[in-house]
């Protein structure tokens, strides 16, 4: 009995030390490069710390009483505010009408989804060069422009205030269309046909299907992605850092982009570190209201039922 005891132990401990040493890369990988950069951008954002002067001195609160009188922040935050109105104004009515119109199996859907879904599988940064060549001043959209005789119309897209806030948030609402589409069309599938065959036997069109039978169908999916929405325009960079890396005068900066430029090009690690940190708790404030309002639209979902 203390055999078969011991061996069972035994057993146990065996397999508990397979598992530590199976989480242990992982979670080592996870402590390097995500938990210990993130608590040591709290420490660092204390302090005022340069490049080119080694020395660190204690500065308390002073970036952050910096960050809250920065204009750039302001502007950032704007231009992630555009980045949110884009995905939920465009984005996504766009990635419904495509999810609706590839459900009633239109010839050559399978080509379109694919077509759809290419840019998500493409790197963000070769994304963003192509959209720089299209939106340069000499070629893409200003030749075609050339060529169709409205060279009134053209512009620098890239550097021209009240335009460039727009035209940097253009790409990746172009880019995130395809896995919204997917996304949606999943959700369009699990709504019962029944539906859309005695609509058709009542006289109904496309638009009523859409209105009256898909949008209240994936109603829970979509509000989900308004709110999802939110949490990707807090983190837009690589267009806006690649296309024009903030400029012209900080017009472009997201907050991602001016964290970036000032942590590497300006190499002011304080105070970039408090714009990191400024960051993570905008991020994390905005996570616990996305779980409590999907909570609470669960809680009167399955009240009503």
């Amino acid at each position: 009995m203390k055999s078969t005891h011991s061996r069972a132990r035994g057993r146990a401990y065996g397999s508990n030390l397979g598992i530590f040493l199976f989480l242990l890369p992982g979670v080592g990988l996870y402590t390097a490069l995500m938990l210990y950069p993130t608590l040591v951008s709290f420490v660092y954002s204390v302090v005022q710390w340069q490049a080119l002067r080694p020395t660190t001195e204690f500065a308390g609160f002073g970036n952050y009483v910096k960050l809250f009188s920065d204009p750039v922040v302001l502007i950032a935050l704007s231009n992630n505010l555009r980045a949110w109105i884009l995905y939920t104004g465009v984005n996504l009515p766009l990635a419904l009408v495509l999810a609706f119109a590839l459900s009633r199996k239109v010839r050559g859907g399978s080509l379109f989804r694919l077509l759809y879904y290419i840019p998500n599988v493409c790197a963000a940064s070769v994304l963003a060069m192509v959209w720089q060549f299209l939106l340069t001043r000499d070629y893409g959209l200003n030749a075609v422009l050339t060529r169709l005789g409205l060279a009134e119309y053209i512009r620098p897209w890239l550097s021209t205030p009240g335009i460039v806030e727009w035209t940097t948030n253009l790409p990746q609402t172009w880019a995130r269309v395809g896995f919204w589409t997917v996304v949606f069309l999943a959700a369009i599938s699990s709504i019962p046909e029944e539906l859309y065959e005695s609509a058709q036997l009542d006289g109904a069109n496309a638009w009523h299907e859409l209105r009256h039978i898909t949008l209240p169908g994936i109603r829970a999916v979509y509000v989900s992605a308004s709110v999802l929405a939110l949490v990707w325009a807090l983190d837009t960079y690589i267009y806006q850092y690649i296309l024009t890396k903030g400029g012209p005068l900080h017009m472009s900066e997201t907050l991602v982009s001016y964290t970036i430029n000032t942590l590497f090009d300006n190499q002011n690690w304080g105070y970039g570190s408090a714009l990191a940190v400024f960051q993570f708790g905008l991020s994390a404030i905005v996570a616990v209201l996305l779980w409590r309002f999907l909570r609470r639209r669960d809680q009167s979902v399955e009240g009503k039922a």
